[in-house]
């Protein structure tokens, strides 16, 4: 016992204190004993200059982490941590103050005892600010009875696939929701200016989607809801696409599927599958969800959407040259008719959808076009062969 110390303490002498204990060897700390007298009395500039070159014993931390304001706290913390026991007492006491100036600052040695015996609050404060290493910790808090703690956890960290895996098995909605929205929030947002599907994916995305075998098993569950957000969340991969017309899926989830996420970032279907969900959608007239965006292939949607969904997207999109094409080899009038209609005398259609249309012998279709545009050589060329008083009309109307 040091009496000169214990005689400044009893009469709270802040200032003797703190000049005493800057003067002390770093190499003789006080005695547990007298780190209680002091910590009894807690005089903040006398604490604080100790703490500046000592720290306390493992019965006195204890005693210090219960009186200690903030302030204090965090400045001990950030110089010495704390011991394995003064972490168990902050987690069985659920010192929720304590425990998160300490998570700011350090790792809890045994972070499974405070997964195991820590309040939700205790875990929920630690898991802001740090990552669990181990998916067995991970999966303690899945198996949490609050389960927010997990949803939390998703949203700042990287699960990995096994726990996603654990998750689809389980049939756990909530968590899986958490899992496929969080995905569903980066894809939307980093696609904004994605032209490359499997790029932006490779790049920025990969290890935060669903595996494809996954995929494919929830597609296979006839677990209506998994399957639900499934659909409205996750692009699929190819093997997954396959499972829709292995399983006979109805237009609706096809649809569904559409109208939540195709041609976002450039995803789009493989051109096999693509082909099956247009003609898939057509055949239930289904397929106005496909005139909502502008499609990066349109010559698939021009050659098997219906025709009112193909006007309808007229009405709102520029075809390529190859769509022009393809819509005139659909050699549909009605729809020919109201394809030449989106021309005008300064904007007329490609020139290998004019001979198209001349070689498909639609003179009513030629003549409405010729009535207010020129038409190229090629195509001039095949009108002369096969319909010379066309031509001649053609020329009094465009003459050389």
């Amino acid at each position: 016992m040091n009496n000169q110390v214990i005689s400044l303490i009893e009469r709270n002498a802040d200032k003797e204190l703190k000049a005493y204990f800057e003067s002390m060897s770093h190499e003789t700390p006080l005695d547990c004993h007298d780190e209680k007298v002091l910590l009894e009395h807690f005089l903040p500039a006398a604490v604080e200059s100790y703490i500046n070159r000592f720290r306390f014993s493992e019965d006195a931390e204890i005693i210090f982490i219960d009186k200690s304001p903030s302030n204090t706290r965090l400045r001990y913390i950030n110089y010495y941590g704390l011991r394995p026991t003064t972490q168990r007492y902050i987690i069985e006491k659920n010192m929720v103050e304590a425990i998160r100036d300490f998570s700011r600052m350090r790792h809890f040695e045994d972070v499974d005892y405070l997964l195991d015996q820590g309040s939700d609050e205790a875990i929920r404060i630690y898991l802001a600010n740090n990552r669990l290493e181990q998916d067995e910790q991970v999966i303690k808090v899945l198996h949490r009875k609050n389960p927010t703690l997990f949803r939390e956890y998703v949203n700042k960290q990287l699960i990995s696939d096994k726990i996603k895996q654990i998750v689809v098995e389980e049939k756990n909605t909530d968590a899986f929701k958490a899992i496929v929205f969080k995905f569903y929030r980066l894809f939307r947002t980093k696609s904004n200016k994605a032209k490359d599907f499997q790029k932006l994916m490779q790049n920025k995305l990969a290890a935060e989607a669903l595996p494809s075998d996954l995929q494919v098993e929830i597609l296979q569950s006839h677990n209506r809801e998994f399957i639900m957000l499934l659909l409205q969340t996750c692009p699929l991969s190819e093997e997954a696409q396959e499972v829709l017309w292995k399983y006979n899926y109805d237009a609706e989830w096809l649809k569904f599927h559409v109208e939540h996420l195709y041609c976002m970032g450039g995803y789009r279907f493989t051109p096999n599958n693509e082909a099956k969900l247009f003609k898939a959608l057509a055949s239930k007239n289904l397929d106005d969800c496909l005139t909502q965006f502008r499609h990066q292939d349109d010559v698939s949607f021009v050659k098997f959407a219906s025709s009112e969904a193909v006007k309808k997207y007229l009405k709102n999109f520029w075809l390529t040259d190859e769509a022009q094409v393809a819509l005139i080899s659909r050699g549909e009038r009605p729809l020919i008719k109201e394809f030449i209609s989106r021309f005008s005398p300064s904007h007329g259609m490609c020139w290998q959808a004019e001979v198209e249309l001349v070689k498909l012998g639609s003179w009513e279709g030629v003549k409405d076009y010729i009535s207010f545009h020129s038409i190229c050589w090629e195509a001039l060329s095949i009108i002369k062969k096969n319909k010379p008083d066309l031509a001649e009309e053609y020329y009094s109307k465009h003459p050389y």
